[in-house]
């Protein structure tokens, strides 16, 4: 973060806003944006573990988790989720959408590879202020908008190989997005003798480049139950503003640990818990467009839930999920740091003995606090899978 204040400070548009960010944007949007991981809707169902998962998981996690899948298989998963930020006596509705996994995989022998790609964070949102300009001689209303448009995503190439009941794998990730930045005032007719001032307009781009690795292992007791960790590198992500040639900026990401498994207590009932930490607090805090400072904390999650496969439905098995999850998110405005929680259900459509699988997830939470930070979100998200196996 030597240089991270030069990449939002300095001569550009944004610096003309006469409102803090802090208290018209999404809690979401400070700092690099909000974390978005890469996972399937059956992870996201069971509480957001996609480690260690009985039967496999297309989520991009713990590269060992290859081995748990006895086919070739093909996964794209879609998310969805509307946001709406609770200020002191406002709302802001908002909303995102992305791809948070694709993912191929291929096991052959004791060996697996995968190519996938994953989310890392989401930098959409935008919002319509509507206020007014005092000048010396009177005051102009006006309608300002921002859009930013954009994301940092990953590219993951994964192998794994299987030595007994025991697994290992090791992932390279390419890091990579982009990201526009627009502004546009449009200023009304004058009051109280006040000049006619015309229309302000500006944008720019950014792109986002970093390597990152990962190795990881598990060990599973035949087909009753599994248990995985993995442990990632940090890296330097890279931020370059335009046609440049060099980076603007550069942040040095923190190292991380995930660890997952899973139990089947019966046939049909399937028990699943995960966690993990990264190390963001050793990422410096730097400035916003408008001055607002951020600062950044190590962040720490958990989740589990419960899977019945007891259900069918027109021929197709028919898993029922429900589970729980929270976390802490890696930025916030000023020394507290935030939480996000939600409750988590979904099910599963299987057919032709889990060739072709349909995966729904459903989540409803909430993060911030308007007491403690002035500002809260709620959200409801969905995230939508199909995936495909070749026998």
């Amino acid at each position: 973060m030597r240089e991270g204040r030069r990449l939002w400070a300095g001569p550009v548009l944004f610096a003309l806003a006469a409102f803090p960010l802090s208290a018209q944007t999404p809690l979401t949007s400070i700092g690099l944006g909000y974390p978005v991981a890469p996972v399937d809707g059956r992870s996201a169902a069971l509480g957001g573990s996609g480690t260690g998962l009985l039967g496999g998981s297309f989520s991009v996690g713990n590269p060992a988790d290859l081995l748990l899948h006895d086919e070739p298989g093909f996964s794209l998963s879609l998310l969805g989720e509307a946001v709406t930020v609770k200020g002191e006596g406002s709302s802001l509705n908002t909303g995102r959408e992305r791809f948070s996994t694709i993912r191929a995989l291929v096991p052959f022998g004791d060996w697996a590879a995968g190519l996938a790609f994953g989310g890392e964070f989401d930098q959409d949102w935008s919002n319509i202020l509507r206020d007014t300009l005092p000048l010396s001689d009177g005051s102009v209303p006006y309608e300002e908008t921002r859009e930013h448009d954009g994301g940092i995503s990953n590219i993951d190439l994964s192998i794994a190989r299987r030595v007994g009941p025991v697994g290992v794998g090791v992932s390279a990730q390419r890091l990579t997005g982009s990201l526009r930045q627009s502004f546009f005032r449009v200023f009304q007719d004058p009051l109280d003798g006040a000049p006619p001032l015309a229309a302000v307009v500006g944008a720019r781009e950014l792109s986002w480049r970093a390597w990152r690795f990962k190795a990881g292992g598990s060990i599973q007791v035949g087909d009753r139950a599994v248990v995985g960790a993995a442990f990632g590198t940090g890296g330097t992500l890279y931020a370059t503003v335009g046609n440049a040639e060099e980076p603007d900026a550069d942040f040095e990401l923190p190292t991380s640990i995930e660890v997952g498994g899973s139990v089947r207590v019966t046939n049909n009932l399937l028990v699943t818990a995960g966690g993990g930490r990264s190390g963001w607090s050793a990422v410096q805090p730097f400035g916003g467009q408008t001055g607002s400072e951020f600062t950044s904390h190590d962040t720490v999650w958990m989740g589990g839930g419960l899977e019945y496969g007891g259900l069918s439905l027109i021929g197709g098995r028919l898993p029922v999920r429900i589970g729980v999850r929270k976390r802490g998110l890696p930025f916030s405005r000023g020394g507290e740091a935030l939480d996000e929680q939600a409750f988590t259900g979904g099910f599963g459509w299987e057919f032709r003995e889990g060739l072709a699988v349909f995966d729904l997830a459903f989540e409803s939470g909430s993060r911030g606090d308007v007491a403690a930070v002035g500002l809260a979100e709620g959200f409801q998200r969905v995230t939508l899978s199909f995936s495909l196996r070749q026998r």
